[in-house]
């Protein structure tokens, strides 16, 4: 295998030589021949290689390394170059800028000399872009930027300015909005996404702090309710437990009374029934000197008459006293339940005046809310902005 692989190689060498040669000979040109034999054997590369090297170190030393290093130092101290009193602004005068230009080019231009004009320029001017572009970029090139940009700075504005735009846009123009992003590098529905975007954070700043007034208030509103039915129902506590021990009280002075009543009523009905046995008994008893009763029959139903009066009088001031009784009884009980009802209405009328104060506030805070317009000229600026974009471009979705 790796002898077959030789042969390969051996044949393809041999036959191009002999394309080389053929084609000098065609030509009668034998010093093409013996440049193209050179080139296919590399001895060209290897010459070239040996005279940069050979000039590389003739340049090392001559000039040195201090060659090199004045290359930085003119950035270090551009008072090398030129003195000039340094602007307060700025590390560099712009005629130091200039004079730095025109030294690098000067040392590009050296350096071409010594080692060819490929490799001289690449040295320079690569190993500054890329070794101090990110060196300078504070100080040279920023100096350079901000001279340039005090006269001609035109970076357009990103997406970001876009959506600073929607955060305050319900105080802003539509024309200048327009104005200022119609120079944004982003597609029309891109704009009018961070547009959105925007907005959506100015409406949540806007609307949050409402939507926590009004949990606030609800929250207060629930806080103090439930302490005032905690003192309301204390109160109908104590309400209650007074109309008991009036009830109490009421109810002992009625016993009282009507144990006094019937006691008295009690006493006279057996003084008459004392009176009438004693009646009785004179009337059975006769007289043993006359042989007739001790009482005659007209004095005894007489007497009879009497007595029987006197438990009438007494059955009808029982009925009176009964009667009396009821009333006191009724009375007293329809003015506890006045009392119950006056309590309740007043505890009734009390929560429902206090609810429909804290729901008119909260209400009115609820219309405040819906009646701001923010929200529908915010929607039609960005329609209008993004319709203004869209317009320029030539280009993009309606969303009409």
């Amino acid at each position: 295998m790796r002898y077959q692989l030789k042969k390969v190689i051996r044949e393809v060498i041999v036959m191009s030589l002999a394309s080389i040669i053929s084609s000098g000979l065609k030509t009668q040109k034998l010093p093409v021949i013996f440049e193209e034999i050179a080139d296919f054997l590399g001895a060209k590369d290897v010459t070239e290689a040996m005279s940069r090297y050979l000039r590389l170190q003739i340049l090392k030393a001559t000039v040195g390394e201090k060659w090199l290093r004045d290359v930085f130092s003119v950035f270090e101290n551009p008072d090398l170059l030129v003195s000039l009193p340094k602007p307060k602004a700025l590390p560099y005068h712009p005629k130091h800028i200039s004079e730095i230009f025109f030294a690098t080019l000067q040392k590009t231009i050296e350096s071409s000399a010594y080692l060819g004009e490929e490799i001289g320029s690449e040295c320079i001017s690569e190993m500054l872009s890329e070794g101090l572009s990110s060196a300078l970029e504070s100080n040279y090139n920023a100096s350079l930027q901000t001279i340039l940009n005090v006269w001609k700075g035109s970076l357009p504005p990103d997406l970001s300015v876009a959506q600073a735009l929607g955060m305050r846009l319900d105080r802003v123009e539509t024309k200048y909005a327009t104005s200022i992003l119609a120079p944004t590098s982003a597609l029309p529905y891109t704009i009018l996404e961070a547009l959105i975007q925007g907005s959506y954070n100015r409406l949540s700043q806007l609307y949050t702090p409402l939507d926590q007034n009004v949990i606030s208030t609800i929250q207060i509103k629930n806080t103090y309710l439930t302490a005032h039915l905690t003192a309301l129902g204390e109160y109908i506590t104590s309400v209650i437990n007074d109309l008991i021990f009036d009830v109490q009280y009421f109810t002992e002075r009625l016993e009282n009374y009507v144990n006094t009543a019937l006691t008295v009523i009690l006493e006279r009905l057996t003084a008459r029934l004392d009176d009438l046995e004693a009646v009785e008994s004179r009337h059975n008893t006769t007289d043993p000197t006359t042989g007739a009763p001790l009482l005659d029959d007209e004095t005894y139903a007489s007497m009879l008459a009497e007595i029987y009066a006197d438990v009438q009088a007494l059955q009808n001031t029982f009925n009176q006293i009964k009667t009396e009784v009821d009333n006191l009884i009724s009375d007293y009980f329809s003015n506890l339940d006045n009392v119950l009802n006056d309590c309740v209405t007043l505890v009734i009328n009390y929560l429902n005046l206090y609810e429909s104060n804290i729901n008119t506030l909260i209400n009115n805070e609820v219309s405040a809310i819906n009646g701001l317009t923010i929200p529908s000229d915010i929607k039609s600026k960005i329609a209008e902005i993004y319709e203004r974009i869209r317009a320029y471009r030539g280009c993009g979705f309606d969303y009409s």
